[in-house]
């Protein structure tokens, strides 16, 4: 199964920062890893590829948000949901399990109010879900979250990681690069398309003209966008009678060795200290009659610089 380096070296870094640019010619042959990337001692013929992928719960989008006395966001079990962006994410991966066989894990981090969103995710298709639940959890910042979240997939032995880009309660879309050091491997980032071939997964990444490739050996971690597919797939009624069967363990900080000094309010880096409403009331101005209309529209135009 996968395993993961100490650290993350210059010389594992080398391979894999190396990218090259196309305009849409599909035919370019890949490039070849170098010697310093030789496979971790994966062989997908002979072992289950096990792809996780690290799902976020997120309030709705469509219910109205709220900070706390503590300045953090105010949640309500009833309206969480699967972070949008990671339905892409888990799309992708069942994608590659059709393709290559193996196990799709959810991997989740929160209270645990709710397993709903994760019988969804395994509605869809997944094999077995893990949440990492532990009060002192709370208040954790992103690289609280990236530490924790890095344990646990070093725990299951994960070969390929699928992060969505961001979440729709922060947009801070950094909790993949953190979780990539914490883990000591390599991370592709922003693909709109997915490859794996043998001990390698390459990317492609849409740039202003045509696309770039990246190439990493396995164990890798990759961050979807949501352009790599347009339909994730809805549950069917079969998805959801089996995913009440499925596996759904819940570790805790003691679980993944973790010491709960390094997570939390009390370890977090960075702190909301305020917030302000974003504006909704539209500056307006109307004018009667026709005499000097046009011309008032014209510089209207010109003042917010629209022509």
């Amino acid at each position: 199964m996968a395993r993961y380096p100490a650290t993350l070296t210059a010389a594992n870094k080398q391979g894999y920062n190396e990218e090259k640019s196309f305009r849409g010619n599909k035919g370019v042959p890949r490039q070849s890893l170098p010697p310093l990337l030789a496979p971790l001692s994966l062989d997908l013929e002979e072992s289950t590829l096990k792809i996780v992928v690290c799902m976020k719960e997120t309030p709705s989008t469509e219910v109205p948000k709220s900070l706390g006395a503590d300045m953090r966001l105010a949640r309500n079990p009833g309206d969480t949901i699967i972070n949008p962006f990671d339905e892409y994410t888990i799309e992708e991966g069942l994608r590659q399990q059709e393709k290559l066989g193996g196990d799709v894990v959810i991997l989740t981090m929160g209270p645990g109010a709710t397993t709903e969103p994760m019988r969804r995710a395994l509605a869809m298709g997944a094999t077995s879900g893990v949440l990492v639940s532990d009060t002192a959890l709370a208040g954790s910042d992103a690289v609280a979250t990236g530490r924790v979240l890095a344990a646990a997939l070093k725990k299951l032995s994960a070969d390929l990681v699928l992060f969505g880009q961001s979440s729709a309660d922060a947009y801070g879309g950094i909790v993949p690069a953190i979780t990539a050091e914490f883990m000591g491997v390599p991370l592709l980032s922003f693909a709109t398309k997915v490859e794996v071939e043998g001990n390698a997964v390459t990317i492609e990444r849409e740039a202003d003209v045509g696309y770039t490739k990246a190439t990493a050996p396995l164990p890798a971690l990759v961050s979807i966008a949501k352009a790599i597919n347009n339909n994730p797939r809805y549950p069917s009624m079969k998805g959801i009678m089996s995913a009440k069967k499925k596996p759904l363990d819940t570790w805790t900080l003691a679980d993944l060795g973790l010491d709960a000094g390094t997570v939390g309010t009390g370890a977090a880096k960075e702190r909301v200290t305020g917030a302000t409403p974003v504006a909704t009331q539209r500056r307006r101005e109307i004018i009667t009659g026709s005499a000097g209309a046009a011309q008032r529209i014209f510089d209207f135009l010109v003042e917010n610089k629209v022509i």
